[in-house]
């Protein structure tokens, strides 16, 4: 299908979601195309074809499969990127596309849908399986940044917490007071750290 000007026209998120519930209704209905989909079927060519999809358990084992061949090449790809992450980052044309993103995503309230579909036994399966050298580890390979982070704001950290020992804390009032002046100076610590970080 094209437009007017000759060029291929694209579906709208609104129309492939209409197309895909509209397929989805006819392979319910529809044994020998639900058979084609899932089982394969033979063609004018000689040969059978299979299945348009892998089943599902097998899907996954690719996908495990993929990952642990890859590895290497992932950690090399990784370390060595075509352009440097963080001035790509930092270009005003991704702020706008990241900013934009995020405005969809909350207009569409996406975060809540995510975690509907989150599980929480496999979620703490996978944890308990993973161990707790993972988080050890985890810790131990940022030591360097952790180390980084906290030397650049101890200054800010020492003067905040000279500042709060200075408050009364006599009643419940001046200790609420003090509650909210702790977090009301980190949140200022953090958007200093953003704009001269």
């Amino acid at each position: 299908m094209a437009d007017q000007h000759g060029m291929p026209s694209v579906p709208s998120v609104d129309d492939m979601a209409r197309a895909i519930a509209e397929m989805r209704d006819r392979i319910d209905s529809d044994d020998h195309l639900r058979h084609e989909l899932v089982e394969g079927h033979t063609s004018g060519n000689p040969m059978t074809l299979g299945p348009r999809l892998p089943s599902p358990d097998e899907w996954a084992q690719l996908q495990v499969k993929g990952s642990q061949d890859n590895a290497q090449k992932w950690l090399q790809r990784t370390t060595n990127p075509r352009k440097n992450f963080k001035s790509e980052a930092l270009k005003d044309t991704t702020a706008q596309r990241y900013r934009n993103a995020m405005e969809q995503a909350l207009r569409e309230d996406r975060w809540r849908g995510g975690m509907a579909l989150v599980s929480e036994d496999e979620t703490i399966k996978l944890i308990q399986k993973r161990g707790a050298n993972v988080y050890a580890q985890g810790v131990a390979d940022r030591a360097d940044k952790i180390a980084k982070r906290v030397k650049e704001l101890h200054a800010d950290r020492l003067a905040l917490a000279a500042t709060l020992d200075q408050m009364p804390t006599s009643t419940d009032a001046e200790r609420e007071a003090k509650v909210l002046a702790n977090i009301r100076g980190l949140k200022a610590i953090g958007e200093k750290r953003r704009k001269t970080g």
